[in-house]
């Protein structure tokens, strides 16, 4: 009795280090499996993900470049020696097309302007001045009213007047993922910096996308397939 006893202890043990082990070595596959992955965006049946590189390095959820309670990206605009440095970055839309597409979509822009005083009177401190930038709308290869440059692989982009990006061509259905570059760096904001101030300029961004089968395009978005070929 005691031998069977023990061996049930043995054989529980067993069991249980096993099952610890492939909890362990589960878990390790998937965060090493996610850091290969972006930010997902909500598209209805469509699989897509917002890919953000700094220097090639990609942005996760657990980046510090990202607020998931905002979900925003924060750029660097001002400082070249940065990890987030807006000159070093690099968007993508990883789309997995189950039928013919296309898909449009607007990058939620945020500018911000910190004015910041040294060497103050202690008794009359200058409090930091926070603003929004706003910018002209500058020409192609730039994305409107802002800094951001389109990738050249992007191809013409088209607009509307709810402020949508389109893309000009289809994304044909395919098994495998669909890479297409969106973003690819942008200009620095000139800023002071001299004995009585300094300034830090940031972007924060989200992207919104839509994205529908080829042929309902006048239906859900109420333009004429014409708009493409304009």
């Amino acid at each position: 009795m005691r031998y069977k006893l023990k061996l049930r202890l043995i054989l529980s043990l067993t069991v249980f280090l096993t099952v610890f082990i492939v909890a362990i070595v589960a878990t390790y596959a998937y965060f090493q499996v996610s850091e290969d992955h972006g930010i997902t965006i909500e598209a209805g049946d469509f699989e897509v993900e917002m890919m953000v590189y700094f220097n090639g390095d990609i942005v996760t959820y657990n980046s510090p470049y990202y607020d998931p309670e905002k979900g925003v990206v924060t750029v660097n605009a001002f400082d070249a020696t940065s990890d987030n440095y807006i000159e070093d970055l690099d968007i993508y839309f990883k789309i997995k097309p189950i039928v013919a597409s296309r898909f449009r979509f607007k990058i939620n822009q945020e500018w911000e302007l910190g004015t910041y005083y040294i060497n103050q009177n202690e008794e009359n401190p200058i409090d930091p001045v926070i603003q929004s930038l706003y910018h002209e709308d500058n020409v192609y290869p730039y994305y409107p009213f802002s800094d951001l440059i389109f990738s050249q692989t992007f191809g013409q982009p088209l607009y509307d007047q709810e402020g949508y990006i389109y893309y000009p061509d289809i994304v044909e259905s395919s098994a495998d993922d669909v890479s297409i570059h969106i973003i690819d760096g942008g200009d620095a904001y000139g800023i002071r910096s001299n004995t009585v101030l300094y300034e830090e300029c940031y972007l924060y961004f989200d992207m919104s996308l839509d994205i529908v089968q080829a042929n309902r395009v006048s239906e859900r978005w109420g333009i004429e397939n014409s708009f493409f070929e304009s």
